[in-house]
């Protein structure tokens, strides 16, 4: 099997040959060894937005000072600003220079200005990009597309930050809603857009983590929506995942109600707190795991990194609905050894039905 009838077929519980190992680009710098991986099996996970989006009514102005980028959005009703750290170190191109700093919301009359900014987002088909990167990827790989954000989450990480958000619901709970409706308006509209796209593997959000998002807040906030978005994507054959890389046991069983069909960056212990074995118990055959290799293991030497990997391996028995990637940020100096490890240990013990 090549490495995009491998992934297919673990996110759709199809029987594929080894255990798919799957790194995102900018996790894989062009090079003599990377070929070499990408001969042996290793493939490469790419996502491309089949959307865009255009603000209608709303100027943006930029203000540098040093390190820092302050952002301006004006509109008839207002304005409200954030602030972003920008030269950050990306680790050889493993990360974004960037970093939000202050989000949108910092007084009550600032909602109004918000909800202006979003009623007045337009949301538009973008297919073109999508259709040029999946054929020259061709089998080597497979290409997401993702919603974006849930309603909740895209409040938590991109207008509020976390503090501020659990500081407002308890004191302008019908505000944060009102945002929080209008925003869900608008993920309805990239839904329907990304339902009618080439892409079959979608994603939404999330960077979920217990310790941010509680299962009061899970069930709430986010399990509605999620079971909305997904079953607007199912109509139209597309298989569906969250971006879910955090500390999960407290919501591994609210997560099984989600209608997702796998959970991408799924991080077991000692990182996360959710074993591959206690998850595939739980979710049994509704969500295949799209596994996270730890970043801190890759500090390890490779008789370490093999333990760990033979260990995920053994946990997923006998393999299916199960891959391996990477989401985070792997320390450049420790990639070629780390991912020589792990693909050694993937053609070694990685064949279905896995017997560890």
């Amino acid at each position: 099997m090549n490495p995009r009838e491998r992934i297919m077929a673990a996110l759709t519980w199809g029987w594929p040959d080894y255990v798919p190992w799957a790194v995102k680009p900018n996790h894989l710098p062009r090079g003599t060894w990377e070929r070499v991986l990408r001969n042996m099996g290793l493939g490469l996970t790419i996502e491309q937005s089949v959307y865009r989006i255009e603000m209608h009514g709303v100027e943006v102005l930029e203000r540098r000072a040093g390190n820092h980028v302050e952002r301006t959005y004006r509109t008839p009703v207002g304005e409200v600003s954030e602030v972003v750290r920008i030269n950050l170190p990306s680790e050889a191109g493993e990360r974004g220079g960037s970093w939000k700093v202050k989000g949108l919301i910092d007084r009550p009359e600032d909602y109004d200005v918000l909800l202006y900014i979003i009623d007045h987002m337009v949301v538009k088909p973008d297919y073109e990009d999508f259709h040029v990167i999946d054929e020259e990827l061709g089998v080597d790989g497979v290409v997401l597309t993702n919603v974006g954000y849930s309603p909740f989450m895209k409040l938590l990480v991109e207008y509020m930050g976390f503090r501020k958000l659990v500081v407002e619901l308890n004191r302008r709970p019908g505000k944060v809603e009102e945002v929080l409706q209008a925003l869900h308006r608008k993920t309805l509209e990239a839904c329907r857009i990304v339902a009618d796209s080439p892409a079959r593997l979608v994603l939404v959000g999330d960077n979920i983590d217990e310790n941010l998002v509680n299962p009061r807040f899970f069930e709430k906030y986010c399990l509605p929506y999620y079971r909305e978005y997904t079953r607007i994507l199912h109509s139209k054959g597309k298989v569906v995942g969250s971006h879910m890389d955090g500390r999960l046991r407290n919501l591994a069983e609210l997560i099984a109600e989600s209608g997702f069909d796998f959970i991408h960056g799924f991080t077991p212990p000692p990182t996360g707190n959710l074993s591959i074995r206690d998850a595939r118990r739980l979710w049994d055959r509704d969500i295949a795991i799209w596994v996270n290799i730890p970043e801190t293991l890759f500090y390890e030497e490779p008789e370490v990194i093999e333990r760990s990997v033979r260990s995920f391996l053994r946990e997923s028995a006998p393999g299916d609905g199960f891959m391996l990637g990477i989401t985070e940020t792997v320390p450049p100096w420790r990639r070629r050894i780390g991912y020589e490890t792990v693909m050694r240990t993937v053609l070694k013990h990685g064949r279905l039905p896995v017997k560890l």
